[in-house]
């Protein structure tokens, strides 16, 4: 778990790198003149509705669907977005997760130097997904962690009052020792005493 921690901690360095691509991205796109729509655009708004929804499975299917009978690379491309992004949105183990990201690489270099045409708000919506994921299994982590340190602390507190415990038996059981030694002692001077009366 440790392990699959850290690696999901070092992939979000990515993903806050592909937001900060995509915002400027998009300050760049405003700048330049709409251009027509994409072939097979037509398309893809269904499965953009079914995210924005949060109908994510059938989503995914949807897009899946379009990348895989993508008539151009374009449209192949945009599909392969929402796909990344769709799996952002359902990954839950850290191989899903680093599955939508090399998508979402596959796409960014599909893409090349063209603007970013895609919708935006998908990729934001899957990295704040993923964020409060990210927190939410910290914050378990966290708390496991400190329950274990407390079980922990309190094992050590425990065992520490079990050998003040034996030490004080030992003392006693000494002392015992002693005492027997004694009256033995006692008992032969008595016995020592009563032969020679």
């Amino acid at each position: 778990m440790h392990t699959f921690h850290r690696r999901l901690i070092r992939l979000v360095p990515l993903l806050f790198l592909s937001l900060l691509l995509l915002s400027l991205s998009s300050s760049c796109t405003m700048m330049q003149q709409p251009k027509s729509p994409l072939p097979g655009k037509h398309i893809q708004p269904l499965a953009e509705q079914l995210f924005l929804n949060g109908d994510f499975e059938t989503a995914l299917l949807e897009y899946e669907q379009i990348y895989e009978t993508a008539l151009s690379p374009e449209e192949r491309n945009h599909a392969l977005y929402g796909l990344a992004c769709t799996q952002m949105m359902l990954g839950h183990t850290e191989e899903q997760f680093t599955e939508a990201i090399g998508n979402l690489q596959k796409w960014d270099a599909g893409k090349g130097t063209a603007p970013f045409s895609e919708n935006s708000l998908l990729l934001v919506l899957a990295l704040k997904h993923q964020s409060k994921r990210i927190t939410e299994q910290d914050k378990e982590r966290i708390a496991r962690e400190t329950a274990q340190t407390s079980l922990i602390d309190d094992q050590k507190k425990k065992i520490s009052e079990m050998r003040s415990t034996v030490q004080k038996l030992h003392s006693q059981i000494e002392e015992l020792h002693n005492q027997i030694a004694a009256l033995e002692a006692i008992d032969e001077n008595v016995q020592e005493k009563q032969k020679s009366l």
